[in-house]
C-alpha cells in the first residue's frame, strides 16, 4: 500500500466471541453483516483479556485496557495489578502519601476509605479495599471505617451480597479495628454523566450517616431479587462512623472516569487521597499511584509521520478513543469528534446515538483532508450491562446497520477499514442458571479487514492480541509497522478475491 493509504479502526465495544447460545447477541442471527465480512475476509480472533491486556491471569477484559492496548501496541501492566504487587512488595506502605495524611488529620486519627466492592476490577476491586485498609492501620491511623460501594455492572448483578460478605470476611481476618460505615449502590459513586448531585448526595450520606437507615442483610438480598444492586440507598452498618470535615478520605478506584465527581465532591469537605490521578483537585501529594503518559505507540508513531487519526465516539466512551488510546494523553493534536450521550440512557434506546456516528464516519471519509480514524460504537457494551437479551437484540441491529453503513461508504471513497472489539460483553448475557449477566468477559473478540481493494488479507497469525492492532494499522496506512508497539502486525500482504 501506497503513503496515501486511508484506514479506519472500527472498534465495536462488548463484541466477543463465542458459541451460539439463548444469551449471545454476536451472532450470524443478529448480525448478518458482521459475520459476511467474516466469510468474504476471514478473521482472527484476538485476546482481550487477562495478561493479554495487563490484568490477572482469566480476569474479564474492560474498555481502558482494551482501548490503551490497542493504541499502544504493547501490554501495559494495568493499574489494578500494579497496585496489588505494590502491597505485596511493600512498595505502597513506604508511600510518603501515608504520612502526609496522618500528619494532616492527627487530631482524631482516622481515616475512611471508600471504594467499589467488586471482583471485575474494572473500576476497583475489593481486594484493593481491604489492602488500603490493612496498610492505613498499620500507617498510624488508630481507626478505619470502611465504606462499601456496591457494584452489579462490571461485576454480575446480585452479586453484590456474596461480594460485601467476602470483603467484611477479609477485613475480620486481616484488619480487626476497621469498621464498617455507609454501605450504598454505585449509581451515587460512579457516574460520570455529569450530574453531579448524585455525588453530592453520597457524600451527604457519608457526612450525616447516624441519621440512615441501619443495614439489614436480608433487606439487600431482598432488594437484588427486583433490583440491581447499583441502585441500593444508603446505610449505615455501625454507629458514629460518620465524616466529619478534614478527615482523611482514601478513594480506592485505580481508575479515572467514573470516580471524578464523588472525588471532587468529597474534597470540597475533607482531605481526599487517591490511588490513581483522578483529578487536579487532589494535590499530587495525596496521589498513591500518579498517571504517567506512556511513550510510542500507534498515534504518536503516525504523528511524527504527519498522519493523525480522527477520533470519534459518544461521550460514553470518548476517553477510551482519546485519553487510554493515546496512552494517558487527552489529544495528541488529532481532530475529535464528541457526540452527547444518548437521553434517558442506552436501556431507554438501544440505538443510543448510533446514526450520529456513522454520519461523523462518513464525514471523514469524504474529505480531502483525512487519512484515517478510530471510532468506537458502544451499544453492545452499554446495552449489555443490562443483561436483556431483547434489547441487545436491538443494540446488535443497529451496530450491525451501522457497520453495512460504513463499509458501504469506505468502498465509495477507497478506505481500508479493520473491525475489532476491545472486550467481550454482549455475547454472554444470561448466566450458566439463565439469569441476566451483564458483565464483560474474558472470551476472544473478532478482527477483520475490509480492504479498500477488494482484497482479502493474507493472515500472518491464525490468532492474535489485541497489542497486534496498532502495528497492523500502521500496515494499511502505508507505514512501516516495525517498532511500533511490541507485537508484530497480523497480516502480511494483500492479495485479491478469487
Amino acid at each position: 500500500m501506497t503513503a496515501r493509504a486511508k484506514a479506519g479502526l472500527v472498534i465495536l465495544d462488548g463484541a466477543g466471541l463465542a458459541a451460539p447460545s439463548p444469551g449471545n447477541v454476536v451472532d450470524r442471527a443478529c448480525m448478518p453483516v458482521l459475520f459476511d465480512l467474516f466469510d468474504r475476509y476471514g478473521m482472527v480472533p484476538l485476546r482481550a483479556s487477562g495478561d493479554a491486556v495487563g490484568l490477572f491471569d482469566g480476569q474479564a477484559g474492560n474498555s481502558e485496557v482494551g482501548h490503551l492496548t490497542l493504541g499502544m501496541g504493547r501490554t501495559v501492566v494495568s493499574s489494578l495489578v500494579a497496585i496489588d504487587r505494590a502491597y505485596r512488595s511493600g512498595a505502597w506502605k513506604k508511600s510518603p502519601v501515608w504520612r502526609a495524611l496522618r500528619d494532616e488529620t492527627a487530631q482524631n486519627g482516622r481515616i475512611h476509605v471508600l471504594g467499589l466492592v467488586s471482583d471485575a476490577g474494572v473500576h476497583g476491586h475489593w481486594r484493593t479495599i481491604v489492602q488500603a485498609a490493612d496498610l492505613a492501620g498499620r500507617g498510624g491511623f488508630s481507626t478505619v471505617v470502611v465504606h462499601p460501594v456496591l457494584d452489579g455492572v462490571d461485576a454480575m448483578r446480585g452479586s453484590g451480597p456474596a461480594l460485601l460478605d467476602t470483603l467484611r470476611q477479609a477485613l475480620a481476618a486481616r484488619v480487626p479495628a476497621a469498621r464498617l460505615g455507609v454501605v450504598i449502590g454505585r449509581s451515587w459513586f460512579a457516574d460520570r454523566s455529569g450530574n453531579r448531585a448524585l455525588a453530592r448526595h453520597l457524600v451527604d450520606a457519608l457526612t450525616s450517616a447516624d441519621a440512615l437507615p441501619r443495614f439489614d442483610r436480608r433487606h439487600l438480598d431482598g432488594f437484588c431479587w427486583d433490583n440491581s444492586e447499583r441502585d441500593f440507598p444508603a446505610h449505615r452498618v455501625d454507629a458514629d462512623i460518620q465524616l466529619t470535615p478534614g478527615e482523611a478520605v482514601l478513594v480506592t478506584s485505580h481508575r479515572a472516569d467514573r470516580a471524578v465527581q464523588t472525588v471532587e465532591a468529597l474534597a470540597a469537605r475533607c482531605r481526599v487521597a487517591t490511588l490513581t490521578t483522578i483529578t487536579q483537585h487532589v494535590p499530587a501529594a495525596h496521589v498513591f499511584f500518579p498517571t504517567r503518559s506512556l511513550s510510542g505507540g500507534l498515534a504518536q508513531a503516525l504523528q511524527a509521520r504527519g498522519i493523525a487519526l480522527t477520533r470519534i465516539a459518544e461521550n460514553c466512551k470518548f476517553p477510551h478513543v482519546t485519553y487510554f488510546f493515546n496512552g494517558f494523553r487527552q489529544s495528541l493534536g488529532e481532530r475529535q469528534v464528541a457526540i452527547p450521550d444518548t437521553p434517558g440512557g442506552p436501556e431507554q434506546n438501544p440505538r443510543m446515538r448510533v446514526d450520529e456516528t456513522v454520519d461523523a464516519c462518513r464525514e471523514v471519509m469524504t474529505s480531502d483532508r483525512e487519512t484515517g480514524f478510530v471510532v468506537n460504537i458502544p451499544n453492545l457494551d452499554q446495552v449489555g450491562h443490562s443483561g436483556d437479551v431483547g434489547l441487545c437484540r436491538q443494540a446488535a441491529a443497529a451496530v450491525d446497520r451501522a457497520l453495512a453503513a460504513i463499509v458501504a461508504q469506505s468502498r465509495d471513497t477507497g478506505w481500508t477499514l479493520a473491525v475489532t472489539a476491545d472486550h467481550g460483553n454482549a455475547e454472554r448475557l444470561l448466566d450458566d442458571r439463565g439469569r441476566g449477566f451483564g458483565s464483560h468477559t474474558a472470551n476472544p473478540v473478532p478482527f477483520t479487514i475490509v480492504a479498500a481493494d477488494g482484497g482479502r488479507a493474507d493472515w500472518a497469525l491464525e490468532t492474535g492480541g489485541l497489542d497486534n492492532v496498532a502495528a497492523t494499522m500502521a500496515a494499511l496506512l502505508g507505514v512501516d509497522p516495525a517498532g511500533i508497539g511490541d507485537a508484530p502486525s497480523l497480516i502480511c500482504r494483500q492479495r485479491s478475491l478469487a
